[in-house]
């Protein structure tokens, strides 16, 4: 029988600015910190705060774990994974290392996912600026819905993959062996997506909001949507055909589209307002085109008019033609406000 009703697993990388208010945010759960599991796995943090605040964590509270891995991974794939294998708990979710739940999120996750006996349980959450809290929308505009299958529903695509406001039966993910993709990005689109297509009961509550995630540009503290090099964008792609393959394997090119198109568009808007060189881009045009040519047979343009001139030269794999039209459109006024757009989507 499992000891504790949730555990939170947390890879943490130099985290130690960040780790107290965490940590608080945990302890003063309305679930009772006696039901709650943490779990962190370190990825080589050589910052001597993060490292004696995990050690005294470990130290003095007999439901926290600390794992200390031997090699940097630089992703959080691997240390999600480690978490995972160690959780003895009935539910797991998995937190970035530097934002906060609020208050009763764990409560509420845990109580709707036992009351309807659901394999996964997603809520919303906040954006939180340096001066402002933002709630996240989305086209459920409140809603909420209870599934045995994601085509009861298939507006569950369009949610922020984002992994830390998603509750985990611990078995169904053990069961049907859904693991993160270890050293690359997208590994929380890989991960919800093969959950969604096995959960045989999803709840999703629109209108709770759980998390606090919070929004840093300054130099030397930026969060993940602000960072725009090649080893990102790079790596976005081996998980995005990682996700391709899924589909492929199991049948489920019919939902290609629905799953893609957003975070298509979303990685060709961080392209563009990247500072990376021509032959870069030109390099990593070239390693997505075959995945964004199977979404514009679908649906040209990807919807937005802003991108509709990229079609053509996607389908005709000219990539010469599709970096000129993406630095055409860099030019427009209006691609900072896109951006912050699908930021807020995508998260």
């Amino acid at each position: 029988m499992a000891k504790y009703k949730v555990s939170v697993i947390v890879p943490t990388y130099n985290s130690g600015l960040f780790l107290n208010a965490f940590f608080d945010s945990i302890m003063y759960q309305s679930l009772g910190f006696e039901n709650i599991e943490i779990i962190f796995v370190d990825d080589c943090s050589d910052d001597e705060y993060t490292l004696y605040l995990l050690n005294l964590f470990d130290k003095n509270f007999y439901n926290v774990k600390s794992v200390f891995l031997e090699d940097n991974t630089g992703f959080p794939g691997t240390g999600r994974n480690i978490g995972l294998s160690l959780a003895d708990s009935e539910f797991v979710i998995f937190s970035d290392h530097d934002d906060t739940y609020v208050p009763n999120a764990f409560e509420i996750m845990y109580n709707h996912a036992v009351k309807n006996d659901a394999d996964m349980v997603i809520t919303n959450y906040y954006k939180i600026y340096p001066n402002e809290r933002e709630k996240v929308k989305t086209i459920f505009n409140g809603e909420n819905i209870v599934v045995s299958s994601v085509d009861d529903d298939t507006r569950l695509f369009s949610i922020d993959p984002a992994i830390w406001c998603k509750l985990f039966r611990k078995d169904f993910l053990i069961e049907n062996d859904i693991r993160f993709l270890e050293r690359m990005l997208a590994e929380d689109l890989y991960f919800f997506i093969v959950s969604l297509f096995k959960s045989s009961c999803t709840v999703y509550l629109d209108n709770v909001y759980t998390y606090n995630y919070y929004i840093r540009n300054v130099e030397g503290d930026k969060s993940t949507i602000h960072i725009r090099n090649k080893k990102y964008l790079g790596k976005m792609i081996e998980g995005y055909w990682q996700t391709n393959e899924f589909l492929n394997n199991n049948d489920f090119n019919q939902y290609y589209a629905d799953i893609f198109n957003m975070h298509f568009v979303y990685w060709i808007t961080s392209l563009i307002v990247s500072d990376i060189s021509d032959d870069e881009k030109l390099e990593l045009i070239s390693n997505i085109n075959e995945l964004l040519k199977k979404d514009v047979e679908i649906i040209p343009g990807f919807n937005e008019r802003i991108y509709s001139g990229l079609t053509k030269p996607i389908l005709e794999d000219n990539y010469e033609k599709t970096l000129k039209s993406i630095n055409s459109i860099s030019r427009y006024r209006g691609i900072f406000r896109l951006i912050t757009s699908f930021s807020a989507r995508r998260g």
